[in-house]
């Protein structure tokens, strides 16, 4: 009786020390989880504390990758052994699939006595042969989603009372509710710096003044802003239809340097080509999964991991992409996705600006060509016009000229005519005289008989002459006419053609500002 009376206490003794653990335990995890600020040091110090409170000799944290929706491993606490850790960086679990993988399911605490019995764990055989047992896990959860897992081993088999569990329970709920509080600030911080980032790229490319400075501008204010190790900018070769390397930022080692300047990717090849393909943002975790990069050796060699590749459009086509990388393993968040898109638009846009510029400038310059050879042109004419009408009025004064001439020739038409009656009345009265003469008077009579033809056939001679010359006279009078009117028209198309010579050089002048020449 007093035997179990003293075993009673014993185990009333332990109850209520192993209460006084937990709370001094969950105390210790309160606090600790209070003074972080990121969600890195809340894991951490959560890792620590309850391996160090709760007597366990190695513990880890597992993220959920969302992308192929397995636990990786992400941080760990102690040591088990360079063999169980090795198998632990290396593994990762599905749902369902052990120790943390079920616990993901079950969205609960989950003890096994010894570890080397959860068959369906890769960590098993390691686990067995480093004497690792008994372990637990706990999800972690944020907006009642599991986000990750943290698991905890002994080298001993532990049998845990129903209270330490709720224990362990209960820890994981703190440690879920601080890296949600965490995360949120992180998101909020990260919210404002891709605001400031975006903000930076926008002015960097609106004040760029050209092309490849808006390039250069754009790929470091992203690099800096956005925290990447090294950035490169790749342009569509339109001719073999392949990306190749213009330009770059911050630094991943020589030989990734070296291979990346060397390299080219057709559509839909590596991380670049990709992204040419989806024209949309593309992520990899580690770019040395990438089986078809040929800059994924060099990448696993100089410690590159994650990487996003962005699609440069100009329209609607694809010119360019951009890549940004890091030296360790990141996830991004759909805001951090989004801001990213934000900046390749912003580049995108000032590339477009900058093209319409171009097609202005040589539009501009065709116009500008044309209005010069069309202005020469309207000076030629106008040249030819006044020449043309200096011509006419040539012509006018010469026929008016040809017209007094006739006048004159009309003249001495008359005079001749007047002659050519005056010799036929002298013939006349030569013949009345003859014929009183007799037959002495008879050669003198067949004289004046050819004086009278001869003035007979030179009237009508000059009846004919001054016929032709009223002819002339009339035709030159319409000559003049016609010469008039065409000198008026040549006046009116000189003056138009000076009218328009006066708005091409406005247009010259104009076309000139906007050209900025």
């Amino acid at each position: 009786m007093w035997r179990r009376a003293g075993r009673a206490a014993e185990q009333h003794r332990d109850e209520i020390g192993e209460a006084h653990a937990n709370v001094h335990a969950v105390t210790a995890v309160v606090r600790a989880l209070a003074a972080t600020d990121t969600v890195q040091a809340a894991v951490d110090v959560a890792l620590d504390t309850v391996r160090e409170r709760f007597g366990w000799a190695y513990g880890s944290y597992w993220r959920l990758d969302p992308q192929s929706e397995v636990l990786r491993f992400a941080q760990e606490s102690g040591s088990a052994g360079p063999e169980f850790r090795e198998v632990t960086l290396a593994a990762s679990f599905a749902e369902g699939v052990g120790l943390s993988g079920r616990t993901w399911r079950a969205q609960d605490l989950v003890f096994v006595p010894d570890l080397g019995e959860v068959t369906d764990c890769v960590r098993a055989p390691a686990a067995q042969r480093a004497g690792v047992r008994s372990g637990v896990c706990f999800p972690l959860i944020e907006g009642g989603q599991v986000t990750g897992t943290m698991d905890f081993f002994a080298t001993e088999t532990l049998d845990l009372s129903a209270e330490r569990l709720d224990t362990l329970r209960a820890v994981g709920v703190l440690v879920s509710q601080a890296i949600e509080r965490v995360a949120t600030a992180e998101r909020q911080i990260k919210a404002a710096e891709d605001t400031t980032a975006i903000n930076d790229v926008l002015r960097a490319v609106s004040t760029a003044s050209s092309k490849d400075e808006a390039m250069t501008r754009a790929l470091a204010t992203i690099r800096e802003g956005f925290g990447w190790a090294y950035a490169s900018y790749w342009a569509v070769d339109p001719t073999e239809h392949v990306l190749r390397f213009v330009q770059e930022s911050g630094d991943a080692g020589p030989e990734f340097r070296q291979i990346t300047m060397k390299a080219s990717f057709a559509e839909g090849v590596g991380l670049s080509g990709r992204t040419w393909r989806a024209r949309d943002l593309v992520f990899v975790p580690d770019l040395g999964e990438v089986t078809d990069c040929v800059r994924a050796p060099a990448a696993q060699r100089a410690g590159v991991k994650s990487g996003v590749c962005l699609p440069i459009l100009v329209g609607k086509v694809v010119v360019g992409t951009m890549d940004f990388f890091v030296t360790e393993t990141i996830t991004l968040s759909p805001g951090r996705e989004d801001a990213l898109r934000n900046t390749a638009f912003l580049l995108g846009q000032a590339l477009e600006r900058f093209a319409a510029e171009d097609r202005l400038g040589t539009a501009g310059d065709q116009l500008l060509t044309s209005i010069t050879e069309l202005e020469r042109n309207v000076l030629s004419a106008s040249s030819v016009a006044a020449d043309s009408q200096r011509l006419t009025s040539d012509a006018n004064a010469e026929v008016t000229s040809l017209g007094e001439l006739s006048g004159d020739i009309d003249k001495v038409v008359k005079v001749i005519r007047g002659i050519a009656e005056q010799t036929n009345l002298l013939a006349l009265n030569a013949t009345i005289e003859a014929a009183r003469a007799g037959d002495a008077g008879r050669g003198f009579a067949v004289v004046a008989g050819e004086v009278k033809e001869l003035a007979n056939e030179t009237a009508r001679a000059t009846t004919e002459v001054d016929s032709k010359i009223t002819a002339i006279q009339e035709q030159v009078s319409r000559v003049v006419g016609a010469l008039d009117a065409i000198n008026t028209a040549v006046g009116r198309i000189n003056e138009t053609q000076t009218v328009i010579g006066g708005v091409l050089t406005e247009q010259s002048a104009v076309t000139k500002e906007i050209l900025g020449a």
